[in-house]
């Protein structure tokens, strides 16, 4: 039981004061959530260990080196009683202080994002491409078919460049476009209307 009583009793001593003396606790410092460049490395964007843009000295800073390799950290710079104990936190700490931590605890979640969203991004640029095309004709009339029999049965195998720039020229009498696309017009024709 006494060994209970020194361990609550060693905990309150370690607790900052309240009241008059040691005034309002504010729980982040000033560059929190950052901390020791010595030990993290550079913080900010394009500042860390390795440079992306140079083939010839890409290692531009320490090597990151994991807890389990240094051993933990030798000098914090965060108190965790000070830190944990958010009595004051609103009358210490700005929104923008807040909106900061905030942001700071979705950056992990970039990853995620971008594996949602650029399959999407990617899945309806391709969509995008292809509504505006005008469909392909799957059924042509027989009548127009065995006009010329031997260019749309024969055609692709002979010339396959040809043969698609003849069914573009059909689609464009058909959906009403000719006339207004010039890659279909003078020397692009081969003879095809």
């Amino acid at each position: 039981m006494s060994l209970l009583r020194r361990a609550a009793a060693r905990t309150m001593a370690a607790l900052p004061q309240r009241g008059a003396g040691a005034g309002p606790i504010k729980p982040i410092g000033p560059n929190f959530p950052l901390t020791s460049e010595k030990a993290m490395g550079p913080h900010g964007w394009m500042r860390g260990s390795y440079h992306f843009w140079s083939l010839s000295n890409p290692i531009v800073g320490p090597l990151y080196r994991p807890p389990w390799v240094v051993g933990g950290i030798h000098n914090p710079t965060i108190d965790p009683v000070k830190h944990f104990n958010t009595q004051d936190r609103h009358q210490t700490v700005s929104a923008m202080e807040f909106v900061k931590c905030f942001v700071y605890n979705l950056l992990p979640a970039r990853v995620m994002w971008l594996c949602v969203h650029v399959p999407l991004a990617i899945i309806l640029f391709w969509t995008w491409v292809e509504q505006r095309r005008e469909p392909m004709e799957i059924f042509m009339d027989r009548e127009e078919y065995w006009k010329d029999f031997k260019s749309y049965y024969y055609g692709v195998y002979f010339d396959h460049h040809h043969f698609a720039h003849m069914l573009c020229h059909r689609r464009a009498h058909k959906w009403g476009y000719a006339g207004q696309d010039y890659t279909l017009e003078g020397g692009h024709g081969h003879g095809h209307h």
